[in-house]
């Protein structure tokens, strides 16, 4: 059951998410960009391809390609239950550091101070499952994991692109995956302009142990192409 905080109310439901004053419930923006979306699909993230998820809990190796990024990183995610988790690793610049945590899933890395001079890579065996690129600070992925005894509720999804020949478009689509194994490619449409939105009136809802990502390719050649995504995690 969710209620007003009595001491700072406010008119506006997103709003009061926005400011904590709601109880189980809080904001998750997901940003995605993919500056190389070929004529396949792949998923909208900053290294580009198509996103690879663990097969089981592991711990995962934090490095840059530059000496100079000694600074902290919170990595926030999913343990094997699909609970919540987080670990901050100090980075050693170009020399990976081992999390002591073991992640099923990994939502977000931020860095915690100052501005990261290289590419920052979280990966375990080679594959990469986070990335933040030189000077951005954060990742921008359009992947994430509902929680255990969460949902997810869009609200609105803008998609920006640099199409701008109207014989060239940008097709994309949204893609679940239950910790059962299925997996639903829906939503799927095309975009020849520079920015199309989605506001939606009844918020599209994602259910707990599941996967979400967001899928696009070019009609030719390649293209870039940037997602923003507003979203309520809610607690059950």
């Amino acid at each position: 059951m969710y209620q007003y905080n009595k001491t700072r109310p406010t008119t506006h439901f997103l709003y009061d998410v926005a400011k904590g004053n709601m109880f189980d419930a809080e904001v998750r923006d997901i940003f995605g960009y993919n500056k190389t979306i070929g004529t396949s699909f792949e998923t909208v993230w900053d290294d580009g391809g198509a996103y690879t998820y663990p097969t089981s809990a592991v711990a995962m190796d934090a490095v840059s390609t530059s000496a100079s990024d000694t600074m902290d990183v919170l990595i926030n995610g999913l343990d094997a239950n699909y609970d919540v988790i987080q670990e901050t690793v100090t980075l050693t610049g170009t020399t990976p550091v081992t999390t002591s945590t073991s992640f099923y899933r990994i939502n977000k890395a931020t860095i915690l101070s100052g501005s990261n001079v290289g590419d920052i890579s979280i990966s375990n065996g080679g594959t990469k499952y986070a990335f933040i690129g030189a000077t951005i600070g954060t990742t921008q992925a359009c992947v994430f994991t509902v929680p255990r005894g969460h949902n997810l509720f869009l609200f609105r999804i803008d998609v920006v692109s640099a199409t701008a020949n109207p014989n060239k478009y940008i097709t994309f689509r949204n893609v679940t995956r239950t910790d059962t194994g299925r997996i639903l490619r829906v939503a799927e449409g095309t975009m020849s302009t520079s920015q199309v939105s989605f506001d939606r009136q009844v918020p599209f809802k994602i259910g707990e142990k599941t996967d979400f990502s967001f899928e696009a390719k070019s009609s030719s050649s390649e293209n870039e192409i940037a997602m923003f995504i507003e979203s309520i995690l809610i607690k059950d």
